[in-house]
């Protein structure tokens, strides 16, 4: 991880680290993967909590966990190799079995050059099924700075797999999995991006995915594309995963 500096921004719960982009980090063309973004997304969403005291290891000690429904993010321009980018971040609850996350990518002309929006539901690790967010946390002042992406309630929707206009196969392996014991949702970033051609994931400016179900390692998997769609399946041709980009 390259942090170079890391500061709380104010008394809200706004959080903001500071990042160089790494040459491993990065596509031919210089300008950072996707997946390295989120991953990025991920660690200032982990340092957050754990300042507030409800990260991934706090859940875990009382049998449940956070876990990614939806992922939402708007690009102006992707970060490039070596440059300096901050990123901030803030929680805000939704609903009791939701809460959500914002980030904002920001370059050193203070630009705003990456918005998101994350959406977060808690599972009990026994049943693997959601189940309501600890009272604790529902209790807790969260941020009041307004959402950096405006939430949203619409539904992404499957498509027959004999309609898909492309397919690949992928599948997935024991180094794809997290502290959940799941595959982490940056994976599921690059193998439906991978669908794309070149040119399209150059001028991708918004990408919103759904996780619907978790998934283990060794398993094959589908990823199919309709318009401006995308789906992942399993061999049972489950709905792992929905999409939708431009």
């Amino acid at each position: 991880m390259n942090l170079e500096n890391t500061q709380p921004t104010d008394s809200s719960h706004i959080h903001s680290e500071f990042f160089s982009v790494r040459a491993s980090e990065t596509a031919p063309n210089e300008c950072m993967h996707l997946s390295a973004l989120a991953k990025l997304f991920q660690e200032v969403a982990g340092n957050n909590a754990k300042e507030l005291s409800f990260d991934i290891t706090d859940m875990h000690a009382q049998n449940i966990s956070w876990v990614l429904h939806r992922l939402q993010i708007q690009i102006e321009r992707l970060p490039k190799w070596r440059e300096n980018i901050e990123i901030r971040t803030w929680p805000a609850l939704g609903d009791s079995l939701r809460a959500l996350r914002n980030y904002e990518v920001w370059d050193t002309k203070g630009n705003l050059i990456v918005q998101s929006i994350s959406y977060w539901m808690v599972i009990d690790l026994d049943s693997r099924k959601p189940t309501r967010i600890p009272k604790d946390i529902l209790n807790r002042r969260f941020s009041d700075r307004s959402h950096t992406i405006e939430p949203t309630k619409n539904q992404l929707r499957a498509f027959d797999p004999s309609e898909a206009e492309q397919e690949i196969t992928m599948q997935s392996y024991a180094y794809h999995l997290d502290i959940n014991n799941h595959v982490n949702n940056t994976h599921y970033i690059d193998w439906m991006l991978e669908i794309l051609r070149s040119k399209q994931r150059k001028s991708l400016r918004w990408f919103d995915l759904v996780f619907l179900n978790e998934l283990g390692s060794y398993i094959p998997i589908r990823v199919q594309s309709k318009d401006d769609r995308i789906q992942l399946l399993n061999t049972e041709l489950n709905v792992i995963a929905l999409a939708q980009w431009f």
